[in-house]
């Protein structure tokens, strides 16, 4: 398993950081000149793009940035789209080739060295270890690194790498409902993350892009991240959870614009992601499951009716009266088990 530590290198002086600006935006617009080529001669199937084109950069950057190109090409053949794509975010991997990684030298703990840039640049960036950092110190430093730029602050992505714990052969499976409301609800009946709401409301109201906009993102990030990392899982071998797609797709007219804005702040996927590596990291077995009928039916009797659920209770004809995420959360578990034929209820 592989895990990425962002370290940010503002600390280096005002001299690298325009040399660095200046290689990035050339890497920018390079890629996209491949994607140009790779597209008009619609070539998908190499492994390696055979063309050089116009730039300062060394043969051996430009074939790193020409195999970048194909995957985004191939990436867009794969999805079927028709659209050429064209690269916006500046985010480029780099191998060992150009990179040397050393700790612990003069007066900052990281030092990445870049080289075989062209022209003859050298970049030594120096970075500061921090607390998530320090969470793999026994784990292997892979030798690659990718270099970014985000909302005008530049980052080096480092990976590290470690074999994956054994699967659980004992413990207990739980579901898990994943919500806006309340981030996380389980079978058992424990809800962790009813604290978020305010955060999306938070993000909601800040100017898009503003500095004010960019930190309650990275707030609301570390939120999520606090929660699940919260969770206690010890003594768990299964997790279960729905497979959703486009939660918010198609979702404008159909709510309110309000609330579709703030839904808009929640990220269905980075919840999921981060769920995941946590049960890789503990050797418990991630499954997910379709998630049809999870939120309207009763998980005592099986019927289904969506006007049994209201609001954030579930309340059927059978006498079931709970938490509505807490119900979904145990058919999403039971239903990974038995799935029995649906009951249709129209009372």
């Amino acid at each position: 398993m592989v895990r990425r530590v962002q370290v940010n290198i503002f600390n280096a002086n005002k001299g690298k950081l325009k040399m660095l600006n200046l290689l990035l935006a050339e890497c920018l617009r390079v890629v996209n000149l491949y994607i140009d080529i790779l597209w008009q001669q619609q070539e998908f199937t190499d492994k390696f793009v055979k063309y050089k084109v116009e730039t300062w950069l060394s043969a051996r950057l430009q074939q790193c940035l020409g195999k970048q190109a194909l995957e985004i090409v191939k990436s867009q053949r794969k999805r079927k789209k028709k659209s050429k794509p064209v690269l916006q975010k500046i985010s480029f991997n780099l191998d060992s080739r150009f990179v040397d990684i050393r700790f612990n030298e003069n007066s900052f703990d990281i030092w990445v060295k870049l080289s075989s840039l062209g022209n003859k640049i050298i970049l030594k960036l120096p970075a500061r270890q921090h607390v998530h950092f320090h969470k793999f110190k026994n784990w292997s430093l892979k030798k690659s690194i990718r270099l970014r730029k985000s909302f005008d602050k530049y980052f080096i992505d480092l990976f590290f790498e470690k074999e994956a714990q054994p699967l659980k052969t004992k413990g207990k499976a739980i579901g898990v409902d994943v919500g806006y409301k309340k981030l996380i609800a389980c079978s058992n009946g424990q809800i962790f993350g009813k604290e978020l709401e305010p955060l999306y409301k938070k993000i909601s109201r800040k100017k898009q892009k503003s500095n004010a906009f960019k930190r309650a993102l990275v707030e609301r990030d570390i939120k999520i991240n606090e929660v699940i990392n919260s969770m206690p899982v010890a003594n768990v071998k299964m997790i279960v959870v729905e497979a959703l797609k486009s939660v918010k797709h198609k979702s404008k007219g159909k709510i309110r614009k309000v609330f579709n804005r703030k839904l808009q702040r929640w990220l269905y996927p980075k919840v999921l992601g981060k769920l995941s590596r946590v049960c890789e990291e503990q050797g418990i077995l991630f499954k997910k499951r379709d998630p049809a009928y999870t939120s309207q039916r009763c998980h005592l009797c099986g019927r289904i009716d969506k006007s049994q659920r209201k609001g954030e209770v579930y309340q059927c004809v059978c006498g079931n009266y709970m938490d509505a995420d807490v119900n979904a959360a145990i058919n999403i578990l039971t239903w990974e088990h038995i799935v029995p034929m649906p009951i249709t209820c129209n009372v």
